[in-house]
């Protein structure tokens, strides 16, 4: 049983069922919803591959780790150099 208490829920659980809401077939966002994913508080549409296929969780944690290293100062080796 889910609490109502707004102590007990995070961020992302409320914005989950917000979203869902917004549908009158709740079938309909259940199939759409591996399509989203969350971020703080925030339902965003999964960024996608070449191939068209959305990221996991995974690779879009990664995606940002890898974004948010600083390199100022660092000159990247070119591939003769590696």
């Amino acid at each position: 049983m889910k609490s109502k208490s707004p102590f007990k829920q995070d961020k992302c659980t409320v914005a989950w069922q917000k979203w869902t809401d917004k549908y009158d077939d709740k079938a309909e966002a259940k199939r759409e919803k591996g399509e989203f994913y969350c971020d703080n508080g925030k339902i965003k549409m999964r960024p996608t591959g070449d191939d068209d296929i959305p990221m996991s969780d995974t690779q879009i944690k990664a995606m940002k780790e890898k974004k948010s290293e600083t390199t100022f100062g660092k000159k990247e080796k070119s591939i003769l150099e590696k």
